[in-house]
């Protein structure tokens, strides 16, 4: 089984060297989260702070981390407000806490990635996943095959990346802007991995993706020259058509084109 990685915020030092001496989790350990470290699961112990302000903290900081809160009994009502803001589980400190707090990490990991995998709509840029987009993507290849039409996608992706390795949400977000203001009403914008987005032009869209392509670098312009100090965003950008009776699979189709991004850069 994978380690586990967890920031500890504001624990007791014997709950945090019971949780070190477990062989599945890797336990950094921290008196207030600061910044954030890209783990699987945060562990705070709320109290002294608003729990709402203390869970709002640590989901900007940790976006992707299952969350679980740790409170006294006296604070039991902190717990549930933080369970109705949305973390994983919320234990209280008494004798059984050392036997559970592993176990709840493990189970709001868990429930926490089959949450994310099953989820439809991404909740940083409100675009549907590849998991809410291929169901339209691959309906309107069925009637493309029925009518003969050819349908086209658009591919975005993001070549900036931060000190992780990753994309920064506030790049994810200006790029989303600059999708949905590329498209028409009708084409279908999605965000199908973490730096890639995707837009389903709908009709016979034979042609149509020299209009999107203009309507995007024009909107990168825009965006780049309003950035203080303006700086350009680093993306890449490409087109695939499928064509009626092909039967191509979309999995296929996406992957391609995906793969042949690096070719064709938008600046």
């Amino acid at each position: 089984m994978d380690r586990v990685s967890v920031l500890l915020v504001g624990l007791a030092e014997v709950e945090v060297a019971a949780l070190a001496a477990d062989e599945e989790l890797d336990v950094t350990s921290v008196a207030t989260i600061e910044r954030g470290a890209g783990v699987d699961a945060v562990v705070v112990a709320l109290g002294g702070s608003p729990p709402l302000e203390t869970v709002r903290r640590v989901r900007e900081l940790e976006p992707d981390a299952a969350v679980v809160v740790i409170t006294e009994p006296s604070l039991e009502a902190d717990g549930t407000v933080a369970m109705l803001a949305g973390v994983q589980d919320h234990l209280i400190r008494d004798e059984l806490l050392p036997a559970l707090l592993p176990r709840a990490i493990r189970y709001a990991v868990a429930t926490n990635r089959m949450r994310r995998e099953l989820a439809t709509v991404d909740e940083l840029t409100a675009l549907p996943t590849l998991r809410g987009f291929a169901p339209i993507a691959e309906h309107h290849l069925r009637m493309a095959d029925r009518a003969g039409a050819t349908v086209v996608f658009v591919f975005v992706r993001v070549d900036e990346r931060d000190d992780s390795g990753g994309v920064a949400d506030d790049i994810v977000r200006d790029v989303a802007a600059i999708v949905v203001d590329s498209v028409r009403d009708a084409d279908v914008p999605s965000r199908i991995g973490p730096d890639t987005f995707c837009i389903l032009l709908t009709g016979d869209a034979r042609g149509a993706e020299t209009a999107v392509l203009s309507r995007l670098v024009e909107a990168m312009a825009i965006h780049d020259a309003r950035r203080d100090p303006p700086r350009s965003l680093k993306l890449s950008v490409g087109t695939a058509r499928y064509e009626p009776g092909t039967g191509v699979h979309l999995a296929e189709l996406l992957e391609a084109s995906v793969r042949g991004l690096g070719s064709t850069s938008g600046t």
